[in-house]
C-alpha cells in the first residue's frame, strides 16, 4: 500500500528529479510572485501577499487554458464575496450572533457547491466561499471595516490574477488543446485494441470467465476519459492556441466517448455470448472482419482524415445492416444474437466516426457537419451528483467552525477569528482528499514549518532587508524549492498556501511579535479543531461511493421497471455511464488496486436499456405477448426493488467469505432465476408471433435474456462490485 500523500515517507516517494516542466513552472511562479510583490510595494496595497497567494492558487494546473479559466472564475468569485459579506455585514452589522451564523452558512453552502461540481468550475464557488472567510471572520470585531477590507482584497487578489496571466502569456505559454488531442489519440488507440479483442471470438483462452474479466477490466479503463473531458470541457474554451475549441465542440466529444463506452459494453455482452457458439452464421466472420479492418484503418489514419474515415463508415454502415437484414429472426436464438451484435457493430462505426469528426473540428477549427452541429448544441453533459456524499463531505467544516464560533464566544478570546478562519481553511483544503488524514503528523509539520518560515521572514528579514531586489531575491529560497515541490507533491501547495495566508493576516510592512504570536495561537487552536473534527467525521469514501453508485444503478432500472411514463433513453444512456465512470475508481480504492471480478453495473446498464426497448414495444403486441412482457416488467421492479438498497459486497476483498463456490454467497434458490425463466418465455412467444414489424423486440428480449444469463453475476444479487 502507497504511503499517504503528506506522510514524511509519502512526501518522499513523490520526490523525483525535477523536469523541465517543473522547473518552468516554479519559475514563472516566482517571477509572478516578483511582479506582484513589486507593484503591491510601490503603490502601497495594504497586504500584498494576498497577491502572491492568489499566484500559486491559480498556476495549479499549469496549462495556459486551466490558468485562465481558473483566473477569470477566481475574479468572480472574489467579487461574489465581496459584495456578500457587504450585504450580510449591512443586514447584520450590529447582531455579531448573527452575522457569524449567517457567514458560517453562506461559506458552507459555497463549499456544497464546490463538492457538488465535479468539474472546474467549481473553483468559482470556492473563491466565494474563502473569500467572505478572509474578509468577514477577520473584520467580525470591526464591521464598519469590513468595505475596506473587501475593496483591498478585491484589489490585492486581481493584481494576482492580472500578473499571473501576463507572465503566463508572455513566458513558456503551454497550451493544453495539443495535450488533450494526444489523450483522445491514446484513448482511441485503446479502443481499436479492446474491440479487436472483442471480435476475435475464436481467440484461445483458458477461462472464459478470465477473458470476460480482462474485457471489463479494460471497459473500465476506457471510462476514465470521460472525467478528463469532463475537466477539458471548462478549460479548452480558454486555451492559447490559434483556433481555440468551443465548448460545445467538447461537449461533442464527451457526449461520443460516452456513447461510445455504452456501444462498447453492449458488444461485451452480446459478443460474448457467441464465443465458440459452433452454430454462427457463416459470414459474421467476414462482418467481424470488416470492421476490425475499418477501426484499424480509422485509427492509423488519424483525425486529418477523419471525412474520408466518416465516409467508408457510412458504406460500411450500410453493409452491416444489410447482412443484418438478410438474418431471419425466426432462426433461433443464435441468429437473433448474431443481429444484435451487427446492431451493437453498426452503432459503434457511427459513432467511432463522429468522434473523429468532433476531434478534427477541435484540432482544425472547421466547421462540425449540419448533423453534428444539431447534436452539439443539445450535447449538455449529464452528470450524476451525489448531495449526500457532498453534505458528509462539508460536516466537518460546518462542525469545526461552529466549534471555534463557540470557543470564540464563551472566552472572548482575541484570536478567536484567527482560529474561526484556520478551521475553515484546515477543512477547505482537505475535504474529499482521501488518504490524507492519516498522515497528521506530516500534516502539521508541513504547516509549521510554513509558520516558522514566516517568523523568520517577519523577524529575522524583513527588518534588516530595505532594498527590494534583495528582498525577493531572499523569498526566492523559499519560493523556487516550493514550486518545485508544488509539481510533486501536495506538501508544497499546503506550504504555501499557509505561508501567504499567514503573511496576509499581518502587517505587510513590519512585523508586530505580540499579534503575529496571537495569531499564531489562533491558527494553530483552529487547524487542530479541524483536524480532530475531520478525524471524527472520516469515513470509507470509496466504500461509501461504490454502495451509492450501485444504489441509484438499481434505482434507474427499478423506475423504468415501474415508471407510468419511461424515461428520456438518452439521459439514462449518459447518466449510467457518467456512474460507471465514477464508479470504478471508487471501486478501486475500496478494492486496494486488486482486479474487480465483479464488475456488475454494466449488467445493470444492459437491462435498462433493453427494458426500455421492450416497454416501448409491449404497447403494439399481441394480447398473450403483451401479458407475459407486462409479467417480465413487474418481475424486474420486483428484484431489483428487494436488491436496490442492500449493501454492496466487494467479493474481490473477502475471498475467505466466498469459500470455494465460484458463485460467492449465491448458492442455493438463486436472486432472479424467476426472472430468466420468465425472459426466456417471453422470448419464445415472440418468436411464435409475427413480429417482423417489431424485431427490435425480440433483439431487446435477447439482450435482457443474456445481461440476466451470467450465474456469477445476477444483476439483481447481493455481489455488486
Amino acid at each position: 500500500m502507497a504511503a499517504p500523500p503528506l506522510s514524511f515517507a509519502g512526501v518522499y516517494e513523490s520526490l523525483r528529479i525535477p523536469t523541465l516542466r517543473d522547473l518552468v513552472f516554479s519559475a514563472k511562479a516566482y517571477l509572478a510572485a516578483a511582479v506582484a510583490l513589486f507593484i503591491g510595494f510601490s503603490q502601497g496595497l495594504e497586504k500584498p501577499y494576498w497577491a502572491v497567494l492568489t499566484i500559486y492558487s491559480v498556476l495549479t494546473p499549469p496549462e495556459s487554458g486551466a490558468i485562465r479559466s481558473k483566473a477569470m472564475f477566481r475574479l468572480i468569485g472574489t467579487l461574489a464575496g465581496g459584495v456578500m459579506m457587504i450585504g450580510l455585514t449591512a443586514l447584520f452589522g450590529d447582531q455579531l450572533g448573527i452575522l457569524v451564523t449567517a457567514t458560517i452558512a453562506v461559506v458552507t453552502l459555497a463549499t456544497f457547491l464546490r463538492q457538488a461540481d465535479r468539474t472546474p468550475s467549481n473553483y468559482l464557488w470556492f473563491s466565494t466561499g474563502i473569500t467572505m472567510a478572509v474578509i468577514g471572520l477577520t473584520n467580525l470585531m470591526q464591521p464598519e471595516n469590513v468595505f475596506a477590507a473587501t475593496t483591498a482584497r478585491v484589489a490585492e487578489i486581481t493584481l494576482g490574477i492580472l500578473v499571473v496571466t501576463a507572465v503566463d502569456a508572455m513566458f513558456w505559454p503551454r497550451p493544453m488543446t495539443p495535450d488533450f488531442l494526444d489523450t483522445m489519440t491514446k484513448w482511441r488507440g485503446d479502443v481499436q485494441h479492446w474491440v479487436l479483442d472483442a471480435l476475435s471470438l475464436t481467440a484461445a483462452q483458458t477461462s472464459g470467465d478470465e477473458r470476460r474479466m480482462a474485457l471489463r477490466q479494460g471497459l473500465r479503463d476506457l471510462t476514465k476519459a470521460v472525467g478528463e473531458i469532463d475537466g477539458k470541457a471548462v478549460q479548452l474554451p480558454y486555451d492559447v492556441v490559434a483556433v481555440v475549441p468551443r465548448r460545445r465542440q467538447i461537449d461533442l466529444v464527451r457526449r461520443q466517448t460516452v456513447s461510445l463506452i455504452a456501444d462498447l459494453a453492449g458488444i461485451e455482452i452480446w459478443a460474448r455470448s457467441l464465443r465458440r457458439d459452433l452454430l454462427l452464421h457463416s459470414h459474421l466472420g467476414a462482418v467481424l472482419d470488416a470492421v476490425s479492418d475499418w477501426v484499424r484503418e480509422s485509427h492509423a489514419a488519424g483525425h486529418s482524415q477523419a471525412v474520408s474515415i466518416a465516409t467508408r463508415g457510412d458504406a460500411l454502415i450500410a453493409d452491416l445492416q444489410a447482412r443484418r437484414a438478410a438474418l431471419d429472426p425466426r432462426d433461433g436464438r443464435t441468429t437473433l444474437t448474431e443481429r444484435g451484435l451487427i446492431t451493437r457493430l453498426a452503432a459503434f462505426v457511427r459513432d467511432w466516426s463522429d468522434l473523429l469528426l468532433a476531434l478534427r473540428s477541435v484540432e482544425t477549427g472547421e466547421a462540425l457537419p449540419r448533423r453534428l452541429d444539431v447534436i452539439a448544441r443539445a450535447a449538455r453533459p449529464v452528470r450524476s451528483v451525489d448531495y449526500l456524499g457532498a453534505v458528509l463531505d462539508i460536516l466537518p467544516m460546518v462542525l469545526s467552525m461552529t466549534s471555534a464560533a463557540v470557543l470564540w464566544y464563551c472566552t472572548a478570546w482575541n484570536a478567536g477569528g484567527g482560529a474561526l478562519l484556520f478551521s475553515l481553511i484546515g477543512c477547505v483544503f482537505l475535504i474529499g482528499q482521501g488518504q490524507v488524514l492519516r498522515s497528521s503528523a506530516g500534516l502539521m509539520t508541513w504547516i509549521i514549518t510554513a509558520f516558522a518560515f514566516v517568523f523568520l521572514y517577519q523577524f529575522a528579514i524583513l527588518p534588516r532587508v530595505t532594498d527590494f531586489p534583495v528582498l525577493i531575491a531572499v523569498l526566492g529560497c523559499l519560493l523556487l524549492p516550493a514550486g518545485l515541490l508544488m509539481t510533486m507533491s501536495m506538501a508544497g501547495m499546503l506550504i504555501c498556501v499557509y505561508v501567504f495566508s499567514f503573511l496576509g493576516l499581518q502587517d505587510a510592512y513590519a512585523g508586530d511579535f505580540n499579534q503575529s504570536l496571537q495569531t499564531l495561537n489562533g491558527s494553530l487552536v483552529g487547524l487542530m479543531i479541524a483536524i480532530a473534527w475531520l478525524h471524527a467525521c472520516n469515513y470509507d469514501r470509496g466504500r461509501f461511493s461504490v454502495r451509492r453508485l450501485v444504489g441509484a444503478a438499481r434505482q434507474d432500472v427499478y423506475d423504468i421497471a415501474r415508471a407510468r411514463h419511461l424515461p428520456d433513453p438518452q439521459r439514462f444512456l449518459f447518466l449510467a455511464i457518467d456512474r460507471l465512470a465514477l464508479y470504478f475508481p471508487a471501486a478501486e480504492l475500496v478494492a486496494d488496486g486488486k482486479p474487480l471480478p465483479r464488475l456488475r453495473m454494466i449488467d445493470d446498464f444492459a437491462v435498462g436499456m433493453n427494458l426500455m426497448i421492450i416497454r416501448a414495444e409491449a404497447a403494439h403486441m399481441p394480447p398473450v405477448l403483451a401479458g407475459k412482457l407486462e409479467q417480465v416488467r413487474r418481475e424486474v421492479a420486483r428484484v431489483y426493488e428487494r436488491h436496490r438498497f442492500e449493501r454492496p459486497l466487494l467479493a474481490a476483498m473477502r475471498p475467505a467469505e466466498l469459500g470455494d463456490d465460484p458463485r460467492g454467497d449465491l448458492s442455493g434458490d438463486l436472486p432472479g432465476e424467476a426472472l430468466l425463466v420468465l425472459v426466456d418465455d417471453a422470448l419464445e412467444e415472440a418468436a411464435r408471433t409475427d413480429v417482423h414489424d417489431h424485431e427490435h423486440l425480440l433483439e431487446a428480449l435477447t439482450g435482457l435474456y443474456l445481461a440476466l444469463a451470467d450465474i456469477r453475476s445476477l444483476p439483481p444479487g447481493p455481489i455488486a462490485s
